[in-house]
């Protein structure tokens, strides 16, 4: 009997030590504020062209998808030389604020997908072009602190039915 009840007394103990509280309302609508504030900032820096400024918003395992079928990109080096490349044709831009944005977030706080809209305008060769974004991020909480770990983003057609594309 004294076994058992030792036994007992370590599951419950067990239990207890790791099972985390899930997040109130109000923590939860903190948390979802903080994870918009990594996705501007690293928007900024993006937009800066500042790649050391970015990974502090990169978890160490990512995941980003480009803007081809073969375009997949499973680390921070080959992240880099995406971007990279991406900057060359670019002389600046700049991105407008978040529209449109939708954050769910597991019950205890440690990850959560985020899409949103943006405007972003480029410049390069003294021309210039206006975006309309669709962005797609999830985040994890790494060190206490939200970090992109996989991300896509696409760039938004006119304003025509699959109908009418189709009939171009």
């Amino acid at each position: 009997m004294k076994y058992f009840l030792t036994i007992f007394i370590l599951l419950v103990l067990f239990a207890c030590s790791t099972n985390e509280e899930q997040l109130s309302t109000e923590e939860e609508v903190k948390e979802k504020d903080k994870v918009i504030e990594v996705l501007k900032a690293y928007n900024k820096a993006y937009e800066k062209k500042n790649f050391s400024e970015m990974v502090r918003y990169l978890a160490n395992d990512l995941t980003f998808f480009g803007s081809d079928s073969a375009e997949t990109i499973k680390s921070l080096s080959e992240f880099k030389v995406a971007i990279e490349k991406q900057w060359q044709d670019i002389d600046s831009m700049h991105y407008g604020d978040m529209v449109d944005v939708y954050i769910l977030m597991d019950s205890k706080g440690k990850l959560a997908s985020a899409i949103y809209g943006i405007p972003l305008e480029l410049w390069s060769g003294g021309k210039n072009v206006r975006l309309f974004l669709r962005v797609a991020r999830t985040l994890k909480k790494e060190g206490g602190n939200w970090v992109i770990v996989s991300g896509i983003t696409g760039i938004t057609r006119a304003s025509k039915s699959i109908k009418e594309i189709m009939q171009q």
